[in-house]
């Protein structure tokens, strides 16, 4: 059997509502930086591969971890966070100013637009989605650690829950539903068994490493 552990990054400057620009290039904020130093201890056993977003909140998340297990094999995958707005509707702006396009995106609810240059579309990122999951069952067993995002781990999450075939309005709309209405903290973890038949088991998001001050 598969162990996978999806990771979400500590806190970044984003979640704590400060500028940024590139989505890619958002840091973590000291708090964040806490946060990632105690994810280590959640586990009780060496993770067989460490993976990591390219995005440098990602990777900084993982860095404690890295460091844990240092003979542990480290690869990067696509499964950065998925980029709504392209980079000259998000350059030097809050998440707050950000809000009113976000919104209208989701509105338009149209899974093939791309809002311009540092963007994708919400089937970009449902293609993304299911090229991570066949990589994942492609392996048949071990204990994978996978540092990535909040709305792609709950995309991915939706997407086997619902057996995603068809991407249209009406798949992105029930999508939008669900990561709006399940939230997953800050350095928070959701575990999931990968059997060889092809039955998946999650456990509801695990924070009992964070202290009470660290707690999102």
């Amino acid at each position: 059997m598969l162990i996978v552990w999806f990771i979400r990054h500590a806190q970044s400057e984003s979640n704590a509502g400060l500028l940024t620009a590139a989505d890619a290039h958002i840091a973590l904020t000291p708090h964040g930086h806490a946060q990632a130093a105690c994810i280590p201890e959640a586990f009780t056993e060496r993770p067989t591969l460490i993976v990591t977003s390219p995005y440098t909140r990602a990777r900084q998340a993982a860095q404690p971890t890295i460091e844990r297990f240092p003979d542990v094999p480290v690869e990067e995958w696509p499964i950065h966070e998925f980029s709504i707005l392209s980079l000259d509707h998000r350059h030097n702006t809050t998440p707050a100013e950000r809000e009113p396009l976000v919104s209208a995106y989701w509105e338009r609810c149209d899974p093939l637009y791309n809002d311009g240059a540092g963007a994708e579309s919400f089937a970009d990122m449902i293609g993304r989605i299911h090229a991570t999951l066949e990589r994942i069952t492609r392996i048949e067993e071990g204990f994978l650690a996978l540092f990535g995002h909040g709305l792609f781990t709950r995309a991915l999450l939706w997407s086997l829950l619902t057996g995603l075939q068809t991407i249209d309005a009406t798949a992105m709309r029930r999508c939008n539903s669900f990561i709006t209405a399940v939230k997953m903290p800050n350095a928070a973890i959701l575990p999931m068994h990968f059997d060889p038949n092809g039955e998946v088991w999650f456990s509801p998001f695990v924070t009992s490493h964070l202290p009470p001050l660290l707690t999102p």
